[in-house]
């Protein structure tokens, strides 16, 4: 069983609401990658992986076509970015990460791409937030997905992490 909670999002999003704003939903993923950690996020149609994180230039680019196709992909898309650059490019590996769209579901094999996945959920579905919501809705799984602006097998997948489903 995965951890429930990530210190590093958790510290993320302290800093997050002690300069911006106060806990909300969903979780402002766009405004924590420009506002708070000053990158640049953009989006190509032409782009043939569904994110890629450029950390010389502070950028993501993120697959337009995808993002237009689910939201909540790229909410997940971006966050999975967020936890390449608070995870790996903060602790001192600067190559650029190249992610495919098989490579940001469950199950992934490789560790950096399932440690970018768990910072992502862990970031878009924090634990108070998700329980707390969870409590209010009954465990209804649609109506938490919305609200999380997330996929249902992303809430699905955090729900049984934490032990709710």
């Amino acid at each position: 069983m995965a951890k429930s909670v990530d210190p590093r999002v958790t510290a993320l999003l302290q800093r997050y609401y002690e300069h911006f704003a106060s806990p909300e939903l969903p979780v402002p993923v766009d405004s924590i990658a420009v506002d708070l950690l000053g990158l640049t996020v953009d989006e190509d149609d032409a782009l043939d992986v569904s994110g890629m994180l450029v950390p010389d230039e502070h950028q993501i680019w993120l697959n337009g076509r995808e993002a237009r196709q689910s939201p909540g992909r790229r909410r997940f898309t971006l966050a999975h970015e967020l936890g390449h650059w608070v995870c790996q490019y903060t602790e001192g590996r600067v190559e650029p990460r190249y992610c495919r769209a098989e490579e940001i579901g469950v199950g992934v094999g490789r560790k950096l791409e399932r440690e970018a996945n768990m910072f992502a959920a862990h970031l878009l579905m924090p634990e108070p937030l998700v329980r707390r919501e969870a409590a209010a809705v009954k465990l209804n799984l649609h109506a938490l997905a919305r609200r999380f602006e997330v996929s249902v097998p992303a809430m699905k997948v955090r729900l049984q992490q934490l032990s709710l489903l």
